[in-house]
């Protein structure tokens, strides 16, 4: 019997065209799999917004609302400093730590200055914890950036410091028609620096899921500073602007006057 053995041609330019293709494909579809999002600098907003609870309407600057005390009062400016931020699971009694070293300065005449975005471990946590005002090595360490530049119109002088927080405005019970509190004073009896412990409103928790963003919103109410535990009326005293004890007394107020209003947990 006779073999006979059958051969094809290859068209060689047109097998490397097609292998070409077949490789090009795998390889895109490769670098559309395993790209990687860009990852966030940040996982949680932390937004703050200004409220007169007396009136129970947000607090808009330049317009006019009551106190406890029915004294009226336009305010022109409302801002402090807030840092050392801390969530923590009360159940587990895990805390984390959020940028620990970095100062803000909340100014709501400035809106870009009302959310801080910040960055967390996923875990599940029921408590916020902040301390509003400046450390007192911050307070004698001469001239500062960002937040603490001295051109944010909130230091006095080197052995007075930072004002830790401010509240002016008008008001009729003002004799001179302005009232003014400049609250500083960082040692001693002398000492404005508050720490504030937030709980979440039943049943909201922070419930941060790895690539998710949640936010939280803090209500920051004005008519606080002028009670609670301590009777600060406008009438009486329209100007405290230097470290003593009518300072430490509106200081003990407006450290209340924060509440976690809600959380938004992303899905």
């Amino acid at each position: 019997m006779k073999l006979t053995h059958k051969l094809h041609r290859v068209n060689l330019p047109k097998l490397c065209i097609g292998l070409l293709l077949v490789t090009a494909v795998f390889s895109c579809q490769k670098e559309l799999h395993f790209d990687k999002e860009p990852e966030k600098d940040h996982n949680i907003i932390l937004k703050f917004k200004p409220v007169a609870s007396y009136d129970s309407v947000p607090l808009v600057l330049g317009k006019t609302y009551t106190n406890n005390f029915k004294e009226q009062y336009t305010p022109t400016g409302f801002k402090f400093y807030v840092h050392n931020f801390v969530l923590a699971n009360t159940d587990s009694g895990k805390t984390f730590k959020l940028d620990n070293d970095k100062y803000y300065l909340v100014d709501f005449s400035d809106s870009t200055t009302t959310e801080i975005k910040l960055s967390v471990a996923p875990y599940v946590y029921n408590r916020l914890y902040f301390t509003i005002g400046v450390d007192s090595a911050r307070n004698v360490s001469g001239a500062q950036t960002d937040a603490l530049d001295p051109a944010n119109g909130m230091f006095w002088t080197w052995n007075t410091g930072y004002i830790m927080a401010k509240l002016e405005g008008t008001s009729p019970k003002s004799s001179t028609g302005r009232f003014e509190y400049h609250i500083g004073g960082f040692s001693g009896a002398d000492n404005v620096i508050k720490q504030v412990e937030l709980l979440f409103p039943y049943p909201f928790s922070l419930d941060m899921q790895p690539g998710k963003e949640s936010q939280m919103f803090v209500t920051c109410d004005a008519n606080k500073w002028f009670f609670n535990p301590w009777d600060i009326k406008i009438a009486d005293k329209p100007v405290i602007a230097e470290p003593g004890l009518d300072a430490t007394h509106v200081a003990e107020n407006y450290k209340n006057m924060f509440t976690l209003d809600s959380v938004y947990n992303e899905q």
